[in-house]
């Protein structure tokens, strides 16, 4: 009859000591492939990690070389264009500047700092600006310093002609104020210059008409002279007897008069 599973008195007499042993033996061995297996895995693990890193490095330093060429070439393609874009902007500047005066270009800061810096872009690119137009921008940027000067020397002298000019305008002002008053003046004067020399003409004329007409009042005064002088001195003699002669009537009223008087007013009274 077969022993069961779970009949401990008949499973455990004849496993004890040989089946034990057995058992044990066979566990150890097991333990040991085990081990090795796993040591062995490890080391795997270990070569797989040291090799992925070492993949990964390289990785990243191909990708940190391809990165560098691209930057260096995307700066010589940016440094082309820019060049280029520069140029072409300079020409620009340098074209709209023309549209304003030299004095305005070149006493303005800004506008002053953006011709240099476009002439110096242009400049020696004779491909671009041709020979005579390269020398020509050349020769004016070298001189341009002596230029600005020569500006602001002649801008502050502008001003000075300016307060001279304006000082003119004050003293015409002035000027004018005294013409206008002295003017009436002068008119007038010249009208009594005119009459001085139209009455002085007459004058002269009537002068002449005198000295023309004086034989004819001489030659009546001549005749006539003895004449006059008896007749003054009869007028004179009569008017000397006429008034002795009223004198005297005078004297001989008065008496009379007087006492006619008093006879009156004795009546009366």
């Amino acid at each position: 009859m077969a022993a069961k599973p779970g009949d401990s008195n008949v499973s455990k007499k004849p496993f004890s000591t040989s089946s034990g042993s057995g058992m044990q033996s066979s566990t150890k061995r097991e333990d040991r492939v085990v081990d090795k297996s796993t040591e062995s895995n490890e080391l795997q693990k270990k070569s797989l990690q040291t090799e992925l890193t070492k993949n990964l490095e390289d990785f990243y330093m191909l990708l940190e070389n391809i990165s560098k060429y691209l930057d260096e070439m995307e700066k010589l393609f940016k440094s082309a264009s820019s060049s280029s874009n520069a140029t072409t902007e300079s020409l620009a500047d340098i074209k709209r500047l023309f549209n304003m005066s030299v004095d305005v270009v070149l006493l303005n800061d800004a506008f002053l700092s953006k011709f240099r810096n476009a002439a110096e872009r242009l400049v020696d690119k004779t491909s671009i600006l041709g020979q005579d137009k390269n020398d020509r921008l050349k020769n004016f940027n070298n001189a341009i310093d002596s230029k600005v000067n020569n500006l602001r020397t002649a801008a502050e002298r502008e001003k000075k002609r300016a307060a001279l000019e304006k000082a003119r305008s004050v003293h015409i002002g002035t000027l004018e104020t005294y013409r206008s008053a002295f003017q009436p003046h002068r008119d007038e004067m010249r009208k009594m210059v005119s009459k001085r020399e139209e009455l002085k003409k007459n004058l002269q004329d009537y002068e002449m008409l005198m000295t023309k007409e004086m034989p004819s009042f001489q030659n009546v005064y001549s005749q006539q002279k003895s004449s006059i002088k008896t007749e003054i001195s009869g007028f004179q003699e009569n008017e000397q007897l006429l008034q002795q002669k009223s004198q005297e009537i005078d004297k001989l009223r008065k008496e009379p008069s007087i006492d006619w008087s008093g006879l009156i007013i004795a009546f009366y009274n």
